[in-house]
């Protein structure tokens, strides 16, 4: 009972912050996801967070898509070099890198793959600089759309990350990226001390929108 509540009690310890007026943290989105009241069907409720936590020792992250109002908790279920994979009973599954959504299954609209790894080093070390970055989605009509974006990356506040088991301090980084042949979006991610991406709001096309993911444990 006394894990129950602590692990209760620190799914309430959110803070972030950002220069940008029109910014929404992604700890702030879960936040307020979480804790807005009375829960929808599709929504999940910190208890189910707990229970979930307490019954098993997998990795377990929290997945949002706002767009589709829908939300799930994931767990680890392979590990392949530096990808992970997480799915829930649905046969819905997000391959991480890092924390980095390089793909999706079970989602309709998926994201199949990404060319992530210079966007990803730049996050990674939360420095300056830009990148490129390549997303395939399948459209509605079961075609792979090749977009090639341009990234400007740069590195935002500190933040206090503190939800499920997972508790640090981190930087958040902001990635804007556009391409003649795609949306224009931009990315947050809160990146740790050794490079982890713990919580973020991305873009995982035009079909799925954006997905907020948060850590809840490593």
């Amino acid at each position: 009972m006394i894990r129950r509540i602590a692990l209760l009690a620190a799914l309430v310890g959110l803070a972030a912050c950002s220069n940008d007026p029109e910014y929404k943290s992604p700890i702030d989105v879960t936040s307020s996801l979480l804790f807005k009241g009375k829960s929808a069907p599709s929504q999940i409720t910190p208890q189910q967070i707990v229970a979930t936590l307490s019954t098993t020792p997998l990795p377990v992250i929290f997945l949002s898509l706002p767009d589709r109002e829908t939300q799930a908790l994931l767990l680890r279920i392979e590990q392949n070099g530096p990808y992970a994979t997480y799915a829930n009973k649905a046969r819905q599954s997000v391959v991480l890198r890092d924390g980095m959504i390089t793909g999706t299954r079970g989602l309709s609209g998926d994201l199949m793959s990404t060319d992530q790894g210079p966007l990803l080093d730049l996050v990674r070390a939360r420095q300056t600089g830009t990148a490129s970055y390549i997303q395939r989605w399948l459209t509605p009509e079961d075609v792979t759309r090749v977009v090639t974006y341009s990234c400007g990356v740069e590195p935002d506040k500190p933040v206090d990350v503190a939800l499920g088991l997972v508790k640090a301090q981190a930087t958040e980084v902001i990635a804007a990226c556009e391409s003649p042949d795609g949306p224009a979006f931009v990315d947050y991610y809160v990146v740790d001390g050794s490079g982890e991406i713990l919580a973020s709001r991305q873009w995982l096309g035009p079909n799925i929108g954006y997905a907020v993911l948060h850590r809840l444990r490593k």
